[in-house]
């Protein structure tokens, strides 16, 4: 089992942040008995996450350029270019993390929305564009 803490007992952070970051031990912050947090590093999660692999379709145009699809979140981007369609396809998933983690109260109710938490989340882990395009 993970270990659980209090949060009074959280408050200073840093001895937990050095379990959970550093060495990659989970630590469980419980308030009140009931509710409960978890501290994990971030290479964790990635690593739990690395499972959810993206599916990017290149699709030609007919009057020239390209669209790239992510089918796991249902966006595109379009350029003349793939290099442009690329960057149009980063952009376009850089909103729609950003609009999902705003919205996440609602779309949290929505089935369809639910099965692209985990993609989301991973996305939302990326340092800079290096890393999220590295993801794509």
């Amino acid at each position: 089992m993970v270990e659980e803490v209090s949060l009074t007992s959280a408050r200073n952070l840093s001895p937990l942040f050095d379990r959970a970051v550093r060495r990659e031990h989970p630590v469980m912050i419980v308030r009140g008995g009931k509710d409960r947090g978890l501290l994990v590093a971030r290479d964790t999660i990635l690593r739990v996450l690395s499972g959810y692999q993206f599916h990017v379709d290149v699709l030609p145009e007919g009057e020239g350029g390209f669209t790239l699809w992510l089918k796991e979140l249902n966006v595109g981007g379009f350029g003349a270019t793939l290099r442009d369609a690329r960057r149009e396809l980063l952009s376009a998933v850089r909103s729609y993390v950003r609009n999902y983690l705003d919205e996440f109260d609602f779309y949290r109710h929505l089935p369809e929305m639910v099965e692209q938490e985990p993609f989301v989340l991973r996305l939302s882990l990326a340092k800079d564009d290096a890393e999220l395009s590295a993801m794509l």
